[in-house]
């Protein structure tokens, strides 16, 4: 089904043929995530080129199966105009099979993935679940104040791949290192106040991300300033909303506080088969929200410190934060 919409896109955009490489976009169209080079040929017959290493695992796959040996010779459409990841393929890729074509960007798989059906937000859910688990066992081991950045990383790590999989290496980040958006965990023990904690587990491809501040005062101006203009950007994450509003109501808080400098990134990114998943709630984001799509919504303050609170949403006509309640009580011993 996600295939002949894809079919439908490509000739809406006038071409006859689109190749998908990126691992995440196969999985999406025909249920297949490669482990090796794969490539996704969309055409009136659509056909998918895997490794010999891929064969076994793509056997069951509804569609015409290639060795990616004879690529080369298999693909050679006398199409003059081509669809392509623009911003995944690389220039040899280029230069080996597309050299003299005229390359258009298969954008609209980007704009298919935005919002989630029922068995995406099933596994978004199931990965928040092992998230909540695995926020738990990072405060736990905060709070024995023996161990590590790079040790706490390494058990909340541990946890996620014993279940599933990690979206990404935690972020433990604990006294001035908490200033530092996305610091790499260090040998240093995170005994100090306070602490910043962004973690996510992965379920059957599909990721969570949430962040915690402990040991901070909830009575501070950070942490009250950081509050607050998050839940004035969940309230702009509904259904027929501008996206790029959920940044504008986060900085005008923080500008109200004399924070708005002090913010170095978005206010937070669509979640799904890529962590950082569309859309992307910048300030200069184009679309409306739609229901179905899952956000998050991050904003932080980084001066000699940093906190940061990152929940979940699912969009809808309001709001629904799906990861509220974990490690409730945060932003204070």
């Amino acid at each position: 089904m996600r295939i002949k919409k894809a079919l439908q896109a490509l000739e809406e955009k006038g071409l006859k043929c689109g190749i998908v490489l990126k691992p995440e976009n196969i999985y999406y169209l025909a249920g297949f995530f490669p482990s090796a080079f794969c490539a996704l040929v969309l055409e009136e017959d659509p056909r998918l080129f895997v490794s010999d290493m891929d064969k076994k695992l793509a056997s069951d796959i509804d569609l015409d199966v290639k060795p990616i040996e004879n690529f080369k010779k298999g693909f050679r459409p006398g199409y003059k105009k081509i669809g392509i990841e623009k911003g995944y393929a690389t220039v040899r890729f280029y230069e080996k099979y597309l050299r003299d074509r005229e390359i258009f960007d298969l954008d609209f798989i980007n704009d298919m993935r935005k919002v989630k059906d029922k068995f995406e937000i099933r596994q978004i859910k199931d990965a928040l679940k092992l998230t909540a688990r695995g926020m738990e066992i990072a405060k736990e081991m905060i709070d024995a104040k023996r161990y590590t950045e790079k040790e706490i990383a390494a058990g909340v790590e541990h946890f996620f791949k014993s279940r599933a999989g990690s979206a990404f290496e935690p972020i433990i980040a604990c006294g001035g290192n908490s200033a530092i958006p996305h610091h790499r965990p260090s040998n240093k023990i995170a005994d100090r106040d306070p602490v910043i904690v962004d973690m996510g587990a992965r379920v059957n491809h599909y990721s969570s991300d949430i962040t915690r501040t402990f040991g901070f005062s909830d009575s501070s101006d950070i942490f009250l300033a950081v509050r607050d203009a998050q839940e004035a950007g969940i309230r702009e994450c509904r259904a027929g909303n501008e996206v790029k509003n959920v940044d504008a109501a986060v900085r005008g808080v923080l500008k109200e506080y004399g924070f708005e400098c002090d913010f170095l990134h978005s206010a937070g990114h669509g979640l799904g088969l890529d962590v950082h998943d569309p859309p992307a709630l910048k300030k200069d984001a184009e679309g409306i929200f739609e229901k179905g799509m899952v956000v998050s919504v991050e904003p932080g303050v980084y001066r000699d410190v940093g906190v940061r609170i990152e929940d979940m949403v699912i969009v809808g006509r309001r709001p629904e934060v799906i990861s509220k309640n974990i490690a409730a009580g945060i932003g204070a011993d």
